[in-house]
């Protein structure tokens, strides 16, 4: 169910929590967030025959190769391989605020999708995909091994927050990015909501200079979430954040105002969420 909260008041709130992250000034925080670099090592199902063409542009008609499903088979830290086993999978998440309106589309900035043609590739499952996703959907498409199942951000005017849980809790998140063109306040939680840390990763668009956080990963998606509501491709990036003091829920907070100069805009981070099992 959405929790509703005063936005005015939650931005004051979270944007000070994120300045004080990320200060040198001030006490110290419970936890910091330290950004690092992975890779990923995935496969596509070499027996789907993607049936999808390119709508429109100069490659109208065309068929469209990136489709189906996208396996993720691990990632590897520093040299070190983790295989899926080694991986926790997103088990919870509410939806705090999501204030913007989509008017042609339905629904408000978060949208719930998956690869374009992966309901008909039996690569590995996929999550949902809906205009007006509630927090099972959060988990449906963040909690599985597809990297074609993903939550996006529109970038209608607006605030969206939202929170993904573990089962354990973990000191390194794993985080892809669709089009490596959204910035996102990640925080980590301890069991009463309370901050501990935060970080935002930053796209390097309308960052006032700040270098963008994504690696390249060479991986590119589709994204299926209504027929007038798909992309038909974007490379993925990827950020690993290292956690001082390991934490099971993470808030995840986008700001998106109208254009303008000065306006704050995050550009509507399209986000996969994954952990490191403790155990690993």
């Amino acid at each position: 169910m959405k929790r509703t909260i005063a936005t005015g008041a939650l931005f004051a709130v979270l944007t000070s929590t994120s300045a004080f992250a990320q200060s040198s000034v001030g006490a110290p925080t419970e936890a910091t967030l330290t950004p690092f670099v992975f890779q990923t090592i995935a496969s596509r199902n070499p027996d789907f025959e993607s049936t999808s063409t390119y709508p429109s542009g100069d490659l109208a008609g065309q068929p469209n190769p990136d489709t189906g499903d996208i396996r993720l088979d691990g990632v590897s830290i520093n040299g070190v391989v983790y295989g899926p086993e080694q991986l926790q999978l997103v088990t919870s998440a509410a939806i705090l605020v999501d204030d913007a309106v989509d008017a042609a589309r339905g629904g408000h900035n978060l949208a719930a999708g998956r690869g374009i043609g992966a309901d008909t590739d039996g690569w590995v499952n996929e999550g949902h995909a809906t205009t007006t996703p509630a927090a099972e959907d959060l988990v449906a498409n963040h909690g599985n091994l597809n990297l074609t199942s993903i939550v996006a951000t529109r970038e209608g005017a607006g605030t969206t927050v939202f929170e993904l849980g573990f089962d354990t809790p973990t000191d390194t998140l794993l985080i892809w990015e669709r089009g490596q063109s959204g910035d996102v306040l990640v925080s980590a939680l301890d069991d009463d909501g309370n901050v501990l840390g935060s970080y935002k990763v930053r796209d390097g668009a309308d960052d006032a200079g700040a270098a963008g956080d994504y690696a390249r990963t060479g991986i590119i998606v589709t994204t299926y979430v209504l027929e007038d509501f798909l992309n038909q491709g974007q490379e993925l990036g990827t950020v690993g954040l290292k956690l001082s003091a390991p934490a099971k829920r993470f808030r995840f907070t986008a700001y998106q105002e109208a254009e303008g100069e000065g306006a704050v805009r995050y550009n509507g981070p399209d986000l996969k969420v994954l952990g490191l099992s403790p155990e690993a």
